[in-house]
């Protein structure tokens, strides 16, 4: 098949979206299709044909309907057999959002805001933002005009989300999990001369993905013990978050790594994850964790909240349940327990490969190219 991807950064060490389309377009090419990847910012990769749109910096909302409609262009020029597109595009064949539906994922953002005033700002700020508006319409326009043949939802809870917001047929979307590299993430020994608890967390994105509402509950958890440190990864502001560190009497017991471009050994040698995100239409940090022989802790409004039992781990209703994140943290302190339930974790999702989302995706490109 002749297969157009397109993703504004084809770089994998920008995001979970864009890792996900830089690892798909090189398993597809393997398996003998020619992949055209339609990008603005993009790494060269060996039988991979880049498309780059010169696209527009600023504004931002310009930026995005550019990048939009110089797509659908290209995608005439080059004809290919079926269009993969991410929610960035108005033409495709199948339709695949990793961001979820714009208008939960709004109001969870805002709901993330500790500050009230802070919170009424960002939500009048997104409420009447042009780019909010455009990226709406433009991930929005395949579903609203029905031109798709297909759609896959990465999570279950993003079905559902989908099936309530657009008014969707259960049957007209079919669940695709991420795939997780098994080879790359996977169990090994935990380092035991610090002698210390060491909890994970992981994010982009500190604020959505509840850094906050951890470090409540670390507060408690720390008085009774001492053994703890939080390992706080990721390209997120430290410094709004200094302050809470020191109020909250737990200076000393968190750390700041910041990125790393071996994430796996950062797992490698933690105890649990723990991810009380406020939205994540499915987190690949959550299952990366599992791979690495985790228990995780996290939300109901993580879509990989569903790979999570009481065998794995612990899901809790909302990231401000500070009691129930708190007892959760407090339940993994036992040794055995966390250790048999890491295990737990790496079996249940050591099937959802790469591999086999790969041949997922294959399969569904390949049905949306002969409905044409």
């Amino acid at each position: 098949m002749k297969i157009g991807l397109a993703i504004y950064n084809f770089d994998p060490k920008k995001g979970g979206a864009e890792r996900y389309a830089f690892d798909l377009s090189q398993r597809l090419s393997k398996k003998g299709h020619e992949v055209f990847v339609i990008c603005s910012n993009g790494i060269s990769v060996e039988d991979i044909k880049l498309i780059k749109v010169n696209s527009i910096r600023y504004p931002k909302w310009l930026r995005i309907l550019f990048f939009a409609l110089e797509h659908k262009k290209i995608v005439k020029n080059i004809k290919p057999d079926v269009v993969l597109g991410f929610g960035n595009t108005i033409e495709l064949d199948v339709y695949q959002s990793h961001g979820g539906v714009h208008k939960v994922w709004m109001k969870r953002e805002i709901e993330s805001y500790d500050n009230p005033i802070e919170k009424a700002l960002k939500a009048f700020a997104l409420k009447t933002s042009i780019h909010q508006r455009i990226q709406k319409w433009i991930s929005e326009y395949p579903i609203r005009n029905k031109s798709y043949k297909k759609i896959i939802a990465i999570s279950h809870m993003i079905k559902k989300h989908m099936i309530d917001s657009y008014n969707i047929l259960e049957d007209e979307i079919e669940v695709v999990y991420n795939g997780v590299d098994t080879e790359r993430f996977k169990m090994g020994e935990k380092i035991k001369d610090s002698g210390k608890t060491r909890i994970l967390f992981s994010a982009g994105n500190f604020r959505l993905k509840g850094l906050s509402p951890l470090l409540n509950a670390l507060e408690g958890l720390i008085k009774e013990r001492r053994d703890i440190l939080l390992i706080v990864m990721g390209r997120g502001k430290k410094e709004r978050y200094t302050r809470l560190i020191e109020k909250k009497g737990l200076k000393g017991h968190v750390l700041f790594t910041g990125e790393t471009a071996h994430p796996e050994l950062t797992y490698m040698e933690s105890h649990f994850l723990v991810h009380p995100t406020f939205y994540d239409a499915c987190s690949l940090t959550t299952m990366e964790a599992m791979a690495s022989g985790l228990p995780v802790i996290t939300t109901r409004w993580n879509g990989a909240s569903t790979l999570v039992t009481e065998n794995e781990g612990f899901v809790i209703d909302e990231p401000r349940n500070i009691e129930g994140l708190r007892g959760a943290l407090m339940a993994l302190m036992d040794r055995e327990r966390m250790e048999a339930m890491g295990r737990n974790a790496r079996l249940k999702v050591q099937s959802f490969t790469m591999e086999r989302n790969a041949q997922e995706i294959e399969r569904i490109l390949s049905e949306a190219k002969d409905g044409k």
